[in-house]
């Protein structure tokens, strides 16, 4: 949801260029396309830092599934990126919210700035 909210900030930020373009070039689809061209050459570095920064967490989901440490059948997940955390490529570990939000803290414990928590 982070992601997703900083996403729309960022689009927002890309008014005032189409304002300008569109206000200075005229309302023509050309005029369009190049403010648009404009916004993507400027918003092309905010979007890769939102999408591949490690200043974002990435958390994986399942609906449903069995607990890889205590086997309950729920709702699971498993933080796959965090800063100075990246389990992208390891072999995924989804747990319920008892043993997530254990996990959570134990990683805490050891230093690492994990703002979500395990809902």
């Amino acid at each position: 949801m982070k992601r997703f909210l900083l996403y729309l900030f960022r689009w927002q930020l890309s008014t005032p260029v189409l304002w300008l373009a569109v206000k200075n070039l005229g309302a023509g689809i050309w005029s369009t396309v190049l403010a648009n061209l404009i916004g993507g050459v400027i918003f092309f570095w905010v979007d890769k830092f939102i999408f591949t920064s490690y200043a974002v967490e990435v958390w994986h989901f399942k609906d449903t599934g069995k607990c890889d440490k205590c086997g309950k059948q729920t709702s699971l997940w498993r933080l796959a990126r965090a800063p100075n955390y990246d389990k992208r490529d390891s072999r995924p570990v989804f747990l319920c919210m008892a043993c997530s939000k254990e996990k959570t803290e134990q990683l805490r414990k050891q230093g690492l700035k994990i703002r979500g928590k395990a809902l």
